[in-house]
């Protein structure tokens, strides 16, 4: 329901026949003597022209100039859409008949432009109140799934089965690969609890990762690269973990494993490409897919404007993310 309602085509049909069911019911009841064919003949030009002047002054008026509170502009362009509408109104009465006098077109125009501003200021709360619940749902759900990977006990057992074979052959590097996994856990944990972090701090968090893991396996090649002001936005956090998390997972099970990384700024745009190495499909490991799965949540109920693909060959696996619409610091 509420990705149907989020739909501006949808929430905008859906608003149009609800109006001409309650237009044509009234009419229909009110005039028994004309046929539901003239009463839609009549009837859906002048519902069509209130509801077009409707969502001129919600979106381009209303969202534009009083939301913003540029008052000064927004009181100019709203008389000008007082003028427009009653002209558009009182041309419409004269064109069928109806016209009876301009006092009567002012007034229909101010009720029809106060009950769709009032119909969009509750849209506007109800939409902005569900955004919030389901982005601290979802922020929730991944703090939950953080928090549980960072107590798996297979993770743990894995870190400390490599912290103590080199503390047995290389025991002088021992005390700075367990201050590098406490870095993990505890970006983990802080960053969780945002809504938002800079993204250079999550690009320093992923190669930390991808440092850690070079440091348990000396046969994985890392590249990266990195293009464009990538410092001056923000990402919700954790955001790209999934995709590196795996690309870790399956690039570890090939005999040469490969993880290619390029972040790129252009235009406001943010582009994430992660490729690695992988065994054919049948020889694979399979996870769940709990991870990708929730990257796609978040990324839907986040409200940034994203594009996320997969491109799955023999030995190779590749994912795009391009976000757009992030918040900046300058």
């Amino acid at each position: 329901m509420w990705r149907w309602y989020s739909n501006i085509w949808y929430r905008n049909i859906f608003g149009l026949l609800t109006l001409c069911l309650i237009f044509g019911f009234i009419q229909y009841t009110s005039l028994g003597n004309k046929s539901i064919r003239e009463i839609l003949v009549e009837m859906v030009p002048a519902i069509a022209l209130i509801y077009a002047l409707i969502y001129v002054n919600n979106v381009f008026i209303i969202k534009r100039f009083l939301l913003t509170k540029k008052y000064e502009s927004f009181l100019l362009w709203f008389f000008v859409y007082l003028v427009f509408g009653v002209f558009c109104l009182s041309q419409y009465a004269l064109y069928v008949g109806e016209f009876k006098s301009l006092i009567l077109e002012i007034t229909n125009t101010l009720f029809f432009t106060i009950l769709g501003t009032g119909t969009y200021f509750i849209h506007q709360w109800a939409f902005q109140n569900i955004t919030l619940r389901e982005r601290k749902l979802a922020n929730t759900v991944a703090e939950l799934e953080f928090l549980k990977m960072q107590l798996n006990p297979h993770f743990l057992l894995n870190a400390m089965n490599n912290l103590y074979g080199e503390a047995l052959t290389n025991p002088t590097d021992t005390p700075s690969r367990i201050l590098q996994l406490s870095h993990l856990f505890r970006y983990q944990i802080e960053a969780s609890k945002k809504e938002e972090v800079h993204l250079d701090l999550e690009i320093d968090f992923v190669n930390e990762y991808l440092d850690y893991y070079k440091f348990t396996s000396d046969s994985l090649v890392v590249e990266i690269d990195y293009s464009g002001d990538l410092e001056a936005y923000f990402v919700p956090p954790l955001l790209f973990f999934s995709l590196v998390e795996n690309a870790v997972k399956f690039s570890l099970q090939t005999e040469d494993p490969y993880i290619l990384i390029r972040w790129k700024e252009e235009e406001g745009k943010i582009f994430f490409e992660i490729t690695n190495s992988c065994l054919p499909k049948d020889r694979q490991k399979q996870g769940t897919g709990l991870g990708l799965s929730n990257l796609r949540r978040r990324l839907e109920v986040s409200g940034i404007q994203s594009r996320f693909t997969v491109e799955e060959q023999k030995n190779r696996y590749k994912a795009k993310l391009t976000l757009w619409g992030l918040n900046t610091s300058v």
